[in-house]
């Protein structure tokens, strides 16, 4: 019966060396893993947000009144995403009139606006009119 002979530590595979390894280093490999992964697919643990929608929406309606191509809105949307590296929590507030003869999608006056979930600075306007106006 052939004996087996010692494997050399250094052709060991990546997970063979990691098994070889005392308890502590692999405790933390393991804890580093599960912290990366909840921060990747769970960003919403560590958000950030520190504005409310309520008051997103009511700075954003401020910065929609101080726009030159103001409007009053029909309608209001909020979302929160995520922007740039590291991701920034912020909240768009999209407010509409909407098109009288046209569809969901058509408008008359279309305002998109970004606020800082954080601090409530707001990033961004967008205003624009319908294409036919």
């Amino acid at each position: 019966m052939p004996e087996d002979k010692p494997v050399p530590e250094n052709s060991k595979s990546p997970w063979g060396r990691l098994r070889a390894m005392p308890g502590r280093p692999v405790l933390l490999l393991v804890v580093g893993l599960i912290l990366a992964v909840s921060l990747v697919f769970f960003p919403g643990s560590c958000s950030g947000v520190d504005i409310e929608e309520d008051q997103a929406i009511a700075t954003a309606r401020a910065a929609l009144d101080a726009h030159p191509e103001s409007f009053t809105p029909e309608r209001t949307e909020t979302k929160i995403l995520r922007q740039g590296f590291p991701p920034t929590a912020m909240w768009v507030v999209v407010f509409t009139v909407g098109e009288p003869d046209g569809g969901p999608e058509e408008f008359l006056h279309h305002a998109a606006i970004w606020v800082n979930a954080s601090s409530g600075e707001i990033r961004q306007v967008i205003v624009s009119e319908s294409r036919d106006s």
